[in-house]
């Protein structure tokens, strides 16, 4: 099995993941609409999680569906698996492309709530985890930048978060992209998978997808409430 990223990477991205489940804003004016958007999704979770923090730490499974009610539906995983494979989308059939959006959902959503519920399962979530910066200038067209940074817990420096937000046809914004100090979660994944694409085939990439999903299902089996410092 592939490692997907490499370990420096994968410790600043999953750090984009927290801000992105864990962040609140700090001020009160007049909010663009995914601004709010952003907002209202996070002061949800903040919510949820603080709720269910010591269930969270004896059944991981509750994390996934806090995740999926109120995160999922705020990120557009379509055209984040467009820009991920890049010009390997079109060269992908239609079959293949329905799974690799399936799978790299399970993936990300798998992947960075575990890393959410190790976090939990030492600590316990603080309103100024992150903030959000006012929103510059006016929203011109599909898209919008939004603007925060993270706090570390043990007070180092904050580390500047954006999140990219596409506004669908629908009438719908949501987060295509997140990036910490200028490094895109997009762009990320999609240097590891255009390896595997060019090397083994798209074919090949689903099937490590799948496996790597089965694997983290399986490693997630065991309550964290032991683990806890």
């Amino acid at each position: 099995m592939f490692k997907f990223l490499p370990r420096t990477t994968l410790i600043i991205v999953q750090s984009i993941w927290f801000a992105l489940f864990l962040s609140a804003s700090t001020y009160a004016d007049t909010i663009p609409v995914p601004q709010r958007l952003m907002e209202d999704t996070s002061k949800a979770m903040i919510k949820a999680f603080r709720e269910n923090t010591e269930a969270i730490r004896t059944d991981p499974n509750i994390a996934h569906q806090l995740i999926n009610d109120n995160l999922v539906p705020n990120i557009n995983f379509s055209l984040m698996s467009r820009w991920v494979l890049g010009k390997n989308w079109k060269k992908a059939t239609p079959d293949q492309q329905r799974k690799f959006i399936a799978e790299f959902q399970k993936l990300v959503v798998k992947f960075y709530s575990k890393a959410l519920i190790q976090f939990l399962s030492k600590n316990n979530i603080t309103d100024d985890i992150i903030t959000f910066t006012p929103f510059r200038g006016k929203i011109k067209g599909k898209y919008a930048t939004i603007r925060s940074q993270v706090n570390p817990l043990n007070g180092a420096q904050p580390v500047k978060v954006n999140y990219d937000l596409y506004h669908s046809k629908s009438g719908k914004w949501q987060v295509y992209d997140v990036s910490v100090e200028g490094i895109s979660l997009v762009t990320t994944y999609r240097s590891s998978f255009r390896q595997i694409i060019s090397k083994k085939g798209m074919d090949a990439l689903l099937s490590e997808l799948e496996n790597k999903n089965s694997t983290l299902n399986k490693s997630e089996a065991d309550p964290l409430v032991a683990k806890k410092a």
